[in-house]
């Protein structure tokens, strides 16, 4: 009896306190895509989160550059971080057989998962971005809590959403 009434109670504050599960918006983009998007340039200064999208970007398909190689790239074209995301960088790209340039900017939490994302693909043909991702870690009841815990994504599941989510864009349906 007095666990049901405990189990109960937690469940009430629980529902009390609110929970939510990550959030993924994307960037309407209201014109086709021109060219196909198979090999993708990773920027340089990505950080995990970044390689980790690339490996499931890799994993469904794409031939991914890492950014090791990216930044390598950049050097053997006398390219520096700014100048790679403007439509003459990005035109040296697509000279090496890279469609598009992928953006990754992260922030942790106090767990040191993910706490929030935003992505960006830029076409190298075009310049323009060919899909934008926001993407928000999930919460729930006060933090490090196990609601908490039990709602909010690790590195991978992240960049499974993310890459997923990429995907619906850039590769034709």
């Amino acid at each position: 009896m007095k666990h049901a009434l405990l189990f109960t109670i937690l469940l009430a504050c629980i529902s009390l306190i609110g929970c939510a599960s990550s959030r993924i918006s994307t960037l309407p983009i209201s014109d086709k895509l021109i060219h196909p998007v198979k090999a993708i340039a990773l920027a340089p200064d990505g950080g995990l989160l970044a390689d980790a999208v690339g490996v499931e970007l890799s994993n469904k398909g794409f031939t991914v550059i890492d950014s090791v190689s990216t930044s390598r790239l950049m050097v053997r074209l006398n390219l520096n971080e700014i100048e790679i995301a403007r439509p003459e960088g990005l035109a040296k790209l697509k000279d090496q057989g890279i469609d598009a340039f992928l953006v990754v900017r992260s922030a942790g939490s106090y767990d040191q998962q993910p706490q929030s994302a935003s992505v960006r693909v830029n076409s190298t043909y075009t310049g323009q971005v060919i899909a934008g991702i926001s993407w928000q870690n999930g919460w729930g009841g006060q933090a490090g809590s196990i609601a908490d815990r039990t709602m909010r994504k690790g590195l991978a599941e992240t960049a499974a959403d993310i890459a997923n989510a990429l995907i619906q864009t850039i590769r034709p349906h």
